[in-house]
């Protein structure tokens, strides 16, 4: 009896070493201690948990495979996306520079110019906006920016000045795949659109009104292995990043029909209605898109 007692003794007493020995600190505190060292040189992390989800090394979701056959019903719509709209801000800042590896939608589509990713085209027909491919010098000549070449053409400094840019155009295909009894789009250009005032090139006056400049446009399946190692920021969630491709092919903007398809193949609504008008036009598109589809299906 005594021989248990002295080892139940024996065990609580070991446990209570082992319990207050857990209960202290592993690093110096003092001034200089190796806790403090440890803080200075150690790289602080970013969040509180590990990202796995890399955008860099994100690739961009396939296409479905689309035969001809089955499309049944198609139509080719001009959107143009606001940026003064506060769905878009996201495709908007930082207007100047990058801030943390973050580029605007502008900046972005520069880059990849410049890198030689990204083929851009000068705006010269309605319905074919790739007829006519430019050069990184016509570019920066178009958008005025400010600009210093070297005798064979190389580019030393730029200076790109991102609050013009107060939209984009963007020209897409809707079509009704019967494989899948789905009306579906797919966006086939993107280009910026730069409004700066309008001026006398005489006297130099502020004259009224504003002149709309198309710089180039860029095909759009061209620039999806760009748009999806970039990330965007997301307003609604700072746990989920998404890219400049997940931001368009889950359709996270807002935008006004701009022009169809039409006999003329060459205008915009705001060619031939203004004002109330032309928003009303572009309802009376959106709602045909709607009716069409609906009208497919039998009840």
């Amino acid at each position: 009896m005594k021989i248990a007692k002295y080892l139940l003794i024996t065990v609580v007493s070991a446990g209570l070493s082992v319990v207050v020995y857990a209960q202290q600190p592993t690093a110096s505190i003092s001034q200089g201690g190796p806790g403090t060292a440890a803080a200075m040189n150690a790289e602080i992390p970013e969040d509180v948990y590990t990202r796995e989800n890399i955008i860099p090394n994100k690739k961009p979701i396939p296409y479905p495979y689309l035969r001809e056959a089955d499309v049944m019903w198609s139509k080719d719509l001009w959107r143009i996306i606001d940026l003064r709209q506060r769905m878009n801000y996201p495709l908007r800042y930082p207007e100047i520079e990058p801030i943390e590896h973050r580029y605007s939608l502008y900046q972005l589509l520069l880059e990849g110019i410049r890198s030689g990713e990204i083929m851009p085209y000068g705006y010269n027909e309605f319905n074919n906006p790739f007829s006519e491919p430019t050069s990184l010098k016509e570019v920066y000549k178009a958008i005025e920016a400010d600009t210093i070449f070297g005798d064979n053409g190389e580019v030393h400094q730029v200076n790109i000045n991102g609050n013009l840019v107060k939209g984009f155009y963007v020209r897409e295909k809707w079509y009704f795949d019967k494989q899948h009894s789905e009306m579906r789009v797919r966006i086939t250009a993107l280009a910026p659109l730069i409004i700066k005032p309008k001026y006398d090139p005489q006297t130099g006056m502020q004259l009224p009104g504003f002149d709309k400049i198309i710089p180039f446009f860029v095909y759009f399946p061209e620039c999806r292995n760009l748009l999806a190692t970039h990330s965007v920021f997301n307003p609604n969630n700072d746990a989920q990043n998404i890219s400049f491709d997940d931001l368009f092919i889950q359709r996270r903007f807002a935008s006004t029909i701009a022009a169809e398809s039409n006999e003329f193949g060459n205008r915009f609504i705001v060619d031939y209605v203004t004002g109330q008008d032309a928003l009303m036009e572009a309802e009376r598109i959106k709602n045909e898109l709607f009716i069409m589809e609906h009208d497919l299906w039998e009840y």
